[in-house]
């Protein structure tokens, strides 16, 4: 089959991709960023190696981020593989899957529906809105636009076994339903919605009999032709006709869904044990249920209200206690939408399906069960929200049938519409340039907001603006004395400070309210052995070792450990371990090039060196060493140029200085002997 039926199928698809590249297009300079880029990217050293088969067994294998998505670990490790860590390009991909994501929705609203324009609409929607770039923008939210991806995937071939049905075009939907949950695991209420869309617009259930004597209402069609195409079997039913609900239609359906829901099941209990596990799932002591059961209830409301004024958007919503008015007027809200979703089912399906599509597409992440701090997130709103959307556009039609120029009314209001979504959508992209920016921004819009506190601190550490650092932690632990990962940046930052003391008590602070914060371990270590504690310092680094992305720094801290404690093998052997997970790191080669050296191993020592300069030309105690383990070979010249480098690199450089000189001297007086 054609997907692109005629020219304005087609057009659509095109201006949809072209506008949407146009805004997202600024994210090819973007940088990482510093909450999950690191874990899932940036210095995960597992990633980092590209597409291996040890690599391949850990994604399937791993339960790291509190998550077990292995196909999102693969589409990193491809990106990995083919762009290194030039994060531009990575954000790039993530683009492309929202692009084929907007194209996606709108082929298969079309081919549901048969209604060109408003599907149209709808895909935009999806595809402007200022609610769905921290999926797109947020690199390590590419298993949102992937699993999307497969989701929607997963509808067309439905759509498809619902017009030709089969065991072979089945498996297609169990396969891109399986790839989806393979992505993430928030696709798993999917059978559900596939179980509405049977209701309308497929039209495979009916709620009751309806008299066969009173033809149902049709919506007339929007296809821009005058004279409407010839229309296959699956088409040939009106778009908007819905017969009421017979339960002998949907049993049938139901069992038809039992494989679904059992993959279903399988993924939400690996999932439930993957959190857990991690750390991520909030007690019942931490957050009570009624807490959760409230802002659940909230945030159905505000997530709508995010999608009609789309303003203050985050990237983190710090969660707080709602007011039992707010909490009671929220439910009373939702129970009577869905009353009239369903009293409105026989006329406007579309209603109950939208409605329906959203409370039950948000209900894995709407909070019942507490995953992280968070009381929302925008990006869950990227596939919950086409139901609303499809809601409202297609009431609007139906609204707008008594209207006086009702195709220019619409026609006005969807451009002004969608020219609003874009420039907001624009601006918000921008926010997501670097950790600075954004968390910048999350302050500005945002109340005690401890996340955004110590994430700004975060990247002003890393830019070594220590005393702004420190200022925002001391008001991040201001909002929440109990937050970890503050108090471990602040031991971060006395530890650099030269305190030690004061950042050991920080650090173990941090560990006591978190025993899952392994970076807290690595600097626990770093700290016992800038003191000379070998054992200490081992004992710390292997607490790390769970985590994939701080692997190489424990087994380096290990190696440094053991040579205070003169056990060069052992040492050794830690330092290979991190060069394997971490091949690229220039000071590893060069440690592990001096302890090879002081082994006798020149050769080895210098392939160490040798690797260490090609990874950072400007290291001047590699070109050094290098030509020293030169010299011992004999190899003159080449030791003397660098020595030469390394004095160049480093004027004040001693040691290189009086090397070159013993070098030039050794080359006086073979010249002089040869003579």
């Amino acid at each position: 089959m054609n997907v692109f039926r005629n020219r304005w199928t087609l057009g659509i698809c095109l201006v949809l991709v072209a506008t949407t590249a146009a805004l997202y297009g600024q994210v090819c300079t973007f940088e990482f960023i510093n909450h999950d880029d690191p874990e899932y990217v940036s210095e995960n050293p597992v990633v980092q190696r590209g597409f291996t088969w040890k690599g391949l067994q850990w994604a399937f294998t791993t339960i790291e981020m509190a998550n077990w998505h292995p196909l999102t670990w693969l589409s990193h490790m491809l990106d990995a593989q083919l762009f290194g860590m030039n994060a531009g390009a990575h954000h790039l991909i993530s683009v492309f899957f929202h692009l084929l994501n907007s194209a996606l929705l709108f082929m298969i609203l079309h081919r549901m529906t048969g209604a060109l324009w408003r599907s149209a609409f709808v895909a935009a929607l999806f595809a402007l809105h200022p609610l769905h770039v921290e999926s797109v923008a947020w690199i390590s939210e590419r298993k949102d636009v992937l699993s999307t991806f497969f989701g929607f995937m997963t509808i067309w071939a439905y759509a498809r076994y619902a017009d030709h049905p089969g065991w072979k075009p089945y498996l297609c939907v169990i396969l891109f339903f399986a790839l989806g949950l393979l992505a993430k695991p928030m696709l798993v209420t999917l059978p559900i919605i596939l179980l509405l869309l049977d209701f309308w617009p497929l039209r495979r259930a009916t709620l009751k009999q309806t008299n066969p004597s009173t033809p149902p209402a049709v919506t007339g069609p929007d296809h821009p032709k005058k004279k409407q195409r010839k229309r296959k079997p699956s088409d040939a039913k009106p778009p908007d006709a819905a017969p009421g609900i017979c339960w002998n239609t949907v049993l049938p359906l139901l069992t038809e869904k039992v494989p679904l829901l059992m993959l279903s099941a399988a993924s939400g209990m690996i999932t439930f044990y993957a959190q857990q596990k991690g750390g991520a799932i909030k007690s019942a002591l931490e957050i009570s249920v009624g807490d959760r059961v409230s802002n659940a209830l909230v945030s159905y409301l505000l997530y709508l209200w995010k999608m009609l004024w789309p303003a203050g958007l985050s990237v983190f919503y710090p969660f707080q206690a709602w007011s039992p008015v707010l909490v009671w007027a929220s439910a009373f809200i939702i129970a009577v939408s869905t009353i009239v979703a369903v009293k409105w089912a026989d006329k406007r399906p579309y209603v109950v399906v939208g409605w329906l599509w959203y409370l039950v597409m948000l209900l894995p992440v709407i909070g019942l069960i507490k995953i992280g701090d968070s009381a929302m997130s925008d990006r869950y709103t990227y596939v919950s929200l086409i139901g609303p959307f499809v809601a409202l556009t297609w009431g609007a039609v139906d609204i707008a049938a008594a209207i006086p120029y009702r195709k220019g009314v619409l026609l006005a209001l969807a451009g002004l519409i969608l020219a609003a979504c874009a420039a907001l959508t624009a601006i918000q992209v921008s926010h997501w340039r670097n950790s600075v920016t954004l968390y910048s921004h999350a302050l500005g819009v945002t109340e005690r907001n401890y996340m955004a506190h110590n994430n700004l601190a975060s990247a002003y550490i890393q830019e070594n603006k220590l005393e702004e650092a420190m200022d925002h932690l001391d008001r991040a632990i201001e909002i929440k004395p109990t937050y970890a990962f503050a108090h471990h940046n602040i031991g971060a930052v006395l530890a650099r400070m030269g305190r030690d003391d004061e950042a050991m008590e920080e650090l173990e602070t941090a560990v006591r309210l978190d025993p899952g914060l392994s970076q807290s371990y690595i600097n626990m270590g770093n700290i016992h052995l800038s003191r000379g504690r070998a054992d200490e310092a081992i004992a710390s680094f292997e607490k790390s070792m769970r985590v994939a992305s701080l692997q190489p720094q424990a087994n380096a801290g290990i190696a440094d450990a053991l040579l205070l404690k003169r056990r060069d093998d052992e040492a050794l052997i830690y330092y290979f371990r991190a060069l394997e997970q971490q091949p690229d790191n220039a000071k590893l080669h060069y440690n592990a090039g001096i302890l090879l050296a002081h082994k006798g191993r020149v050769d080895d020592a210098i392939d160490r060196f040798r690797e260490a300069v090609r990874i950072a030309p400007g290291y001047a105690k590699a070109h050094n060493n290098l030509g020293s383990a030169l010299l011992l070979k004999g190899r003159l010249e080449e030791a003397i140029g660098h020595f030469q480098e390394a004095v160049r690199i480093e004027p004040d450089y001693t040691m290189a200085r009086e090397n070159l000189k013993d070098a030039l001297a050794q080359k006086t007086e073979v010249r002089k002997s040869g003579d």
